[in-house]
């Protein structure tokens, strides 16, 4: 999750550019977790350990509610911008928003909306009334999902209390649930080279698990522990779920958040994604469980509340390493090769284009209920 600030005009998007994966990665396996399976709980460790990422599957979600928010979110994004912002007010953070992320320069193709969860009840009382409905069922459906995930991530790490990180999020008055429904439009932008135009910047979320589910449409890349990104196939049936860094400090580094990012649509079809971000509430203290931790083991990080992680992370760029400040030097695990570039090079690397500024422009899906053009501008980086 990371905040996004007041839009701009949607008809005025800059864009930046991003390598696409490599080619050698286009076949990396992605983990899949049967979640009813007797074997779970040692598949999702596993998962979580060596990537921090997962396919979950079974997950007992009926495809009616996945779909029904799907139809009534593009209904949404395909109204006038004006119109959109009226009905769920700027994002400060929570609301609509497009185009920038964050306050502090990151950019990117998508319009969004980012709302709070409370008791099962999405906290934006203007929406259209189908919207409205149909997020409040698919946040009641994936908040029990991600319960069930985070028990299953206590039981691999052998705890006692298979419902301690379940609590952490679901279990204490004022946790800092949210759900976010991303949308990007396509965009047919000629990218340089083997490039492809930036829809959300790689960054890791800072909550515990996030769990994701996307449209036919792909996009969402992993970056891998040897600096390699990885496509992940879309799968509407499925989620996806990723390990959080407060899940990283809670494990104390045995399980470690995963950089991902969007590149934008290079086809006809938009990508529509709608995350869950299990966050616990402010006061929660974040630090290495003492269940987890061996006899003579020192913690890696300093404590904080989650309160205190999230104010920082919103003051970072989005590649930002958001947990480097909360690092015990004397105790700081080695950073895998992809976070340590080489001297004198920009460890966020840009495609670069000779070419002068270029335009595109593309039209919402029928399926979307409009007829809306939204034209974009790509800008030389």
């Amino acid at each position: 999750m990371v905040a996004i600030t007041a839009p701009s005009p949607i008809d005025q998007i800059p864009l930046m550019r991003c390598p696409k994966a490599n080619a050698a990665q286009q076949g990396a396996v992605i983990p899949c977790v049967d979640l009813s399976a007797p074997g779970a709980a040692a598949a999702v460790a596993d998962a979580c350990r060596s990537v921090g990422f997962f396919k979950a599957t079974n997950h007992g979600v009926p495809a009616c509610i996945t779909d029904a928010l799907e139809a009534r979110a593009m209904e949404f994004f395909a109204l006038p911008t004006q119109v959109k912002l009226d009905m769920s007010g700027a994002a400060r953070p929570l609301g609509y928003g497009s185009k920038n992320i964050g306050s502090n320069g990151d950019v990117g193709w998508l319009e969004y909306l980012l709302l709070s969860i409370s008791s099962n009840t999405v906290k934006i009382s203007s929406l259209p009334p189908p919207l409205r409905t149909a997020l409040e069922e698919y946040t009641a459906a994936v908040r029990e999902v991600g319960g069930r995930v985070l028990e299953l991530i206590a039981e691999g790490l052998g705890l006692e209390d298979r419902a301690l990180l379940r609590a952490m999020v679901m279990g204490r008055e004022g946790s800092d649930e949210l759900v976010r429904v991303n949308h990007y439009p396509p965009c047919p932008l000629p990218a340089p080279g083997d490039c492809g135009v930036t829809g959300f910047g790689e960054h890791t979320d800072p909550q515990i698990i996030s769990v994701l589910r996307s449209n036919c449409t792909a996009g969402l890349q992993i970056k891998l522990r040897d600096g390699g990104w990885a496509p992940v196939p879309p799968d509407p049936e499925s989620f996806f779920v990723n390990v959080g860094d407060s899940l990283q400090v809670l494990t104390n580094g045995r399980f470690r958040s995963v950089k991902h990012r969007v590149v934008a649509p290079e086809g006809a079809q938009p990508r529509l994604s709608v995350i869950y971000f299990g966050g616990p509430a402010p006061s929660q203290r974040i630090a290495p469980l003492p269940q987890v931790m061996r006899d003579g083991e020192q913690s890696l990080y300093t404590e904080f509340t989650w309160g205190e992680y999230k104010r920082a992370a919103y003051k970072t760029r989005l590649a930002d390493h958001r947990l480097g400040p909360f690092e015990l030097r004397s105790n700081r695990m080695p950073a895998p090769p992809s976070e340590q570039p080489a001297s004198g090079t920009d460890p966020q690397p840009h495609c670069s284009s000779t070419s002068t500024s270029s335009t595109c422009t593309s039209t919402t899906t029928a399926a979307a209920g409009g007829s809306g053009v939204l034209p974009c501008h790509a800008m030389p980086v």
